[in-house]
């Protein structure tokens, strides 16, 4: 290949372009249009009030759905780090192996949501606001959020508060 008039081994050229965020996203809507039909509001969870972590992850993950679907590529600007995304891939996979059973569509579900999160939306992911049964959470203070749950957690395998973008609070 010839750049510039350099000749360029395409194999390496290929691998110095970093993705971008809309073409992720781009990859992201077509993969998730799979789940229109299948993915409903739980009616025990329709509440706000109700501030079970199951209500709360699965508002969440609604509502982050619905971002995927209706957000412009173009409103989304920057590259992925590829090296990241399969990370957080290979995490994903392996937290279902570990934690199963592994119920194959809700796990390329959650995986979808976690690189919507990670990459494009830079949103935690758990749900900010989140109260876990030990008295953790998962809180925002301007634009960053913060996670007291993510030192206890970090050092599991396949651990995906690594891939998380919250800051973890050391006592």
């Amino acid at each position: 290949m010839k750049l510039f008039g350099l000749f360029i081994d395409p194999y390496l050229y290929y691998y110095q372009i970093e993705m971008k965020t809309s073409k992720l996203l781009l990859r992201l809507q077509q993969d998730i249009e799979t789940y229109k039909s299948k993915v409903k509001s739980n009616p025990d969870c329709l509440d706000e009030n109700n501030k079970s972590v199951q209500c709360a992850v699965s508002r969440y993950n609604l509502q982050n759905f619905r971002e995927i679907l209706n957000l412009s590529p173009d409103e989304v600007h920057g590259d992925v780090d590829e090296e990241k995304l399969h990370d957080l891939e290979n995490r994903v996979e392996g937290y279902f192996e570990l934690h199963g059973p592994v119920d194959e569509e809700f796990k390329e579900f959650i995986k979808l949501i976690c690189i919507y999160l990670t990459f494009i939306a830079v949103k935690p992911l758990h749900p900010p606001g989140i109260g876990f049964g030990d008295g953790t959470t998962v809180y925002q203070e301007g634009d960053i959020y913060f996670c007291t749950a993510k030192r206890l957690h970090i050092d599991e395998e396949y651990s995906l508060c690594r891939c998380c973008i919250s800051q973890s609070i050391v006592d």
